[in-house]
């Protein structure tokens, strides 16, 4: 009878830890997106063309990085990279500055890309990395042959 008990105490005392652990799941990812923070953050995406307008951009509107608004982040981070390959160490000084931004771009290396920007990242990544930028190209190389077909 008392494990019973114990059982039982146990049980719900884990049902009630779960339900105030899935309570604070928006707290502990920050706010959410309002109306007029998602169309600032898409009005924005056109103007994502260096890696410190990104990182703005992230900084702002990290909370609606959702649908259509993601797929445009996305589109940008490829555009940087492929267009812009020899800026990645901007990009790392950034990084170690915000270390958040580096999962941002890489999760953005992602299955809505062009498969030919997907290879030219691939490509660049293990055969053009600039000097100190190993460790983050490695995991630029990993992230595109993870979503590549």
């Amino acid at each position: 009878m008392h494990r019973r008990k114990c059982t039982y105490f146990l049980t719900r005392l884990m049902r009630v830890l779960a339900f105030i652990a899935l309570a604070w799941i928006p707290v502990a990812y920050g706010k959410t997106c309002t109306q007029r923070e998602a169309s600032a953050a898409d009005a924005a995406i056109d103007h994502l063309d260096t890696w410190a307008k990104l990182n703005e951009a992230f900084n702002k509107y990290a909370q609606c990085d959702d649908g259509e608004i993601a797929d445009g982040n996305s589109e940008a981070v490829a555009r940087l990279l492929v267009d812009h390959w020899h800026t990645l160490p901007q990009l790392g000084v950034l990084i170690k500055r915000n270390p958040s931004l580096k999962a941002f771009v890489l999760r953005h290396i992602d299955t809505t890309l062009d498969t030919d920007d997907l290879f030219r990242i691939a490509k660049l990544s293990t055969s053009s990395c600039p000097i100190g930028m190993s460790s983050l190209c490695r995991e630029l190389a990993a992230a595109t042959k993870k979503v590549m077909p």
